[in-house]
């Protein structure tokens, strides 16, 4: 469904944005971690005390700085424009997908997760939607994979991406007790790059940072309670085909669908 273009207030990401993005993003972020790495090496602290906890925090916020800043964003108004504008109809496309994913998780634990766990869904997934890695959507969907594809095609915009997605979680494989550090690197590229191209379906779909904020809580929160770590109980290869399975599904019917040029915000 397309969509009329109304007055606009959010920016638009520009090439000439890039740079200056991943400068700042990676300066922070790097800075950050690596800094709670070398503190964490000398046992000055850990991941579970409160200056570990406060240098990962800022790096995990380092994409939502660096977008801010890269596209001069200061005014809280803005920001929130920015954040919550989107296209007409983009709150059933992400509930979609995020059913989705939820559903595809199945296929590598067929098992209804503890009362518990589904209880607490909710609050798990709201708080990963705004800090535990949903808040990353603000810079790889709200300006570099749309700023990518002003230089190339869709595709190689979005593998670009993925692997600057990667590249930016580096730190984490160094610091003791972080996901990453209990995955291999290949498997953490090979999901990543299955991730970007879901979210910049959605993205263009939606033109909704919000909405990918949300399935990226969703996936990260869903994958932790239905299945747990992809690694361990054998479940590496299965986690694998529900990934392929749910980017099949969703990129097979935005390309079916044929609006590939993407929607545009509604200011409304």
């Amino acid at each position: 469904m397309k969509t009329q273009m109304k007055t606009q207030t959010h920016v638009e990401p520009e090439t000439r944005h890039i740079l200056p993005f991943l400068a700042w993003t990676f300066g922070i972020t790097w800075g950050a971690w690596l800094l709670q790495y070398i503190l964490t090496a000398l046992k000055l602290t850990s991941g579970a005390e409160p200056l570990g906890l406060a240098l990962n925090f800022i790096g995990g916020f380092g994409l939502a700085l660096g977008t801010f800043i890269s596209l001069k964003i200061s005014h809280p108004k803005k920001m929130l424009d920015f954040i919550f504008s989107h296209a007409k109809g983009w709150w059933i496309y992400m509930l979609a997908f995020c059913l989705v994913r939820v559903l595809t998780l199945f296929i590598a634990n067929p098992v209804l997760p503890p009362l518990n766990a589904v209880l607490m869904f909710p609050l798990g997934w709201t708080f990963v939607t705004f800090a535990g890695g949903g808040n990353e959507e603000l810079g790889w969907r709200g300006l570099l994979q749309p700023a990518l594809e002003k230089k190339f095609s869709f595709p190689l915009a979005t593998v670009i991406t993925a692997l600057v997605w990667v590249a930016w979680h580096l730190p984490l494989w160094l610091i003791p007790g972080t996901s990453q550090s209990q995955i291999s690197l290949p498997f953490y590229l090979s999901f990543g790059i299955l991730l970007c191209f879901c979210q910049a379906v959605l993205y263009k779909q939606t033109a909704s940072v919000f909405a990918c904020m949300v399935f990226h809580g969703c996936i990260n929160f869903a994958q932790a309670t239905i299945v747990g770590s992809a690694t361990n109980g054998g479940r590496y290869l299965s986690f694998q085909a529900a990934n392929l399975v749910m980017t099949a599904l969703l990129v097979g019917w935005w390309y079916w669908k044929g609006n590939r040029k993407g929607v545009q915000k509604d200011a409304g």
